[in-house]
């Protein structure tokens, strides 16, 4: 390197500096910069600041530029803090701020102010309180938080110079799970809290509370299926929670399924043994699949670990009552009355009436139910079963004062109004029954039982325009009870509608319906119909057929001209009654239209054994006898039929014919011995 020097007489002179001296000054003027932004950095990036902003403050005040933004000065959760642009302010529902200042190049802040969007309340958000909770809660409502995000970043402070923005500071708001059981808990809509709880599991699947609270929910409005779900992935979680455990067994009961229930509960009874939940929850499992002896160890096992635990002492004394160990349900229900002075007494002294009722103790349950009106004079089932007792004691007029005291307190309960409907019947009060179950059906339209006993009243008091309706009716509901079809078929042949009639036949034999009162009737349709072989069909297929059915049946082929059918069922007759006149009479006729006149005189003879006072029978034994040439037994038969009633025609007619016949064979057998002769 060459210098030029100046000396002192003004020449210039040209001198070289060593090297190493100039490497050895700039190591020291390096390592003077180094030592002093190791030890003094803050002060020269304060120092370059300064300078920046005393540039840029010259160039907003000078040359009217806009000014430059820095920082918000600001006061979080009592805490002042500085945010740049190219930071963000972080918020949860808990934290509070105000923007105290804003840093620019305005230095008196007169044109200079903030909007907090989602926030902001003026034209100018700088020294107002602003509360995270009321940005979250409009982010929540807004329904724009992602599935499973926790972090909103779409607001920010925006920073305002004359209106126009300059600079903005990002905001990152935390939606965690805590805000979403807030909303939950603050919301009145049950639709709205599941969909809150499920975001709050999203954003922390790991929350057994949250899970606990979504499957109470879900148990409240009976979904059970939902509340299992849940109640399964905390049990994922945390396998052992006994809590939950029971909570599962009673959604698994509540569906009856009752082999579920038992797979939990012994689970709950492995882990907590000493837990009388645990025995519960599988005593009523097994009771629901009807396990009584199994259910009665677990309930005792209960009842040790908690004597007094009287709703469970009752299921005990249920399940002694359901294996007919009387007297140890009587035990259980006698000890709940003697230490209890909750409902459960109440419902044990009715257990006692019940378990008496049924005994037939009829005293000691009109005891037991006494003390219950005792207790609770309104309760109206007391009552009705009071009034079963003295039924049962043959105490008819207390019965129905009891069962119309039952009704006076609970007029809308369909049980009791059936009961008082029915003791009417019994006392043959049909207008009053009648009554009864019209308000039954008035409370329930879909009572079968009353609608059944109104069509039965209606048909046994020959009213069978109303039976038809209410049989109708039945037959809706019950398309294939065949007795229903029976009853319609009988009141429309009453009411002369053979047609409706006969189907109604039709269909009680298609469900099943073998009576021999079902087919006479519906034979006896059709031949109103016109339909004589149906009629003759369906009167074959009586068994046993009655004499009555017989005679239609050889009738009909008598008429046909089918002899010997006919005479195959006069027969039958005949065996059925084989000492009266007429199946022997009829037998005779029979053989007679065929033209077998020796069988016909046979039975003629026979039936004159069982009445000598049947003209007719005389008239055809003497036609029988005519046909066969026997004239003089034919007069003989004549004569004794016109002599019990002259009325008769046959003998009335044919007497004088078969005396000329005698009178003139006489003489032809006189002129042939005379030409002998």
């Amino acid at each position: 390197m060459i210098i030029q020097r100046i000396d002192d007489r003004g020449e210039k002179k040209k001198k070289r500096i060593p090297i190493g001296k100039i490497l050895i000054f700039s190591v020291i003027l390096i390592a003077a910069f180094a030592f002093l932004y190791y030890f003094y950095s803050q002060t020269i990036r304060a120092f370059s600041y300064n300078a920046m902003r005393v540039k840029n403050t010259f160039s907003y005040y000078v040359l009217k530029e806009k000014p430059h933004f820095y920082y918000l000065e600001m006061e979080k959760n009592g805490q002042n803090i500085r945010v740049t642009e190219h930071e963000m302010l972080e918020l949860t529902y808990r934290d509070e701020f105000v923007v105290k200042a804003v840093a620019s190049d305005d230095l008196m802040g007169k044109y200079t102010g903030v909007i907090v969007e989602g926030l902001s309340k003026s034209n100018n958000d700088i020294g107002v309180l602003l509360r995270g909770v009321d940005l979250v809660n409009k982010i929540m409502k807004s329904s724009s938080v992602p599935q499973g995000s926790s972090a909103i970043t779409d607001y920010k402070i925006r920073v305002n110079y004359q209106n126009e923005m300059i600079a903005a500071v990002g905001l990152k708001v935390e939606i965690m799970p805590q805000d979403w059981l807030r909303f939950a808990k603050d919301s009145g809509n049950v639709k709205e809290q599941i969909e809150y709880l499920k975001k709050a599991i999203a954003l922390n699947k790991q929350d057994i509370g949250v899970r606990k609270i979504l499957a109470g929910v879900y148990l409240r409005q009976v979904r059970l299926d939902d509340a299992i779900s849940q109640y399964k992935d905390i049990l994922e979680i945390k396998p052992d929670d006994t809590t939950v455990l029971a909570e599962l067994a009673k959604c698994y009961l509540k569906k009856d399924e009752f082999d579920r229930a038992i797979e939990v509960s012994k689970k709950l009874v492995t882990i907590s043994p000493q837990e009388a939940q645990a025995y519960i929850s599988l005593g009523l499992a097994l009771a629901g699949k009807g396990l009584w002896d199994k259910a009665i160890e677990n309930y005792r096992e209960a009842v040790r670990l908690e004597p007094e635990n009287y709703p469970l002492r009752f299921k005990l004394g249920e399940a002694y009552t359901k294996k007919k160990m009387i007297n140890l349900a009587v035990e259980q229900y006698k000890y709940i009355v003697e230490h209890s002075k909750e409902k459960e007494a109440d419902l044990a002294l009715i257990a006692l009436g019940d378990v008496y009722l049924k005994l037939k103790k009829y005293d000691e349950a009109i005891k037991y139910y006494k003390e219950i009106i005792k207790n609770q004079p309104k309760l109206a089932a007391a009552y009705a079963n009071l009034a079963s007792a003295y039924a049962g004691r043959g105490k008819l007029q207390e019965e129905l004062e009891n069962l119309k005291k039952a009704v006076s307190l609970s007029p809308d309960e369909p049980v009791i109004r059936f009961n008082l409907g029915a003791a009417y019947e019994k006392r043959k009060m049909d207008a009053e029954a009648v009554k009864e179950y019209e308000q039954v059906l008035k409370i329930n339209p879909e009572d079968t039982d009353a609608l059944e006993r109104l069509a039965d009243l209606a048909f046994r008091n020959k009213k069978f325009d109303q039976a038809v309706k209410h049989y109708e009716k039945l037959a809706a509901k019950f398309p294939q009870k065949a007795s229903i079809y029976v009853s319609l078929g009988f009141a429309y042949g009453e009411l002369k509608k053979y047609a409706a009639s006969a189907e109604n036949y039709e269909k009680a034999i298609k469900q099943g319906a073998k009576s021999s009162n079902v087919n006479y009737n519906l034979a006896y349709t059709y031949g109103k119909l016109g339909k004589e072989k149906e009629a003759i069909a369906r009167y074959e297929k009586m068994s046993p057929p009655t004499k009555e059915v017989l005679s239609i049946i050889a009738q009909f082929y008598l008429k046909e001209k089918k002899y010997e059918t006919a005479i195959k069922y006069y027969q039958k007759i005949v065996a059925l009654e084989p000492k009266k006149a007429a199946s022997y009479s009829s037998l005779g006729y029979a053989y007679a239209a065929r033209g077998n006149w020796d069988k016909a005189i046979e039975n003629y003879l026979i039936a004159l054994k069982y009445d000598r006072e049947d003209d007719e029978l005389y008239a055809n034994l003497g036609e029988a006898y005519e046909k066969k040439g026997l004239y003089q037994e034919a007069l003989k038969a004549y004569i004794n039929a016109y002599e019990l009633n002259p009325e008769s025609a046959k003998a009335g007619r044919r007497i004088p014919k078969i005396k000329i016949l005698l009178l003139q064979k006489k003489r032809q057998k006189q002129t042939k011995e005379s030409d002998k002769s």
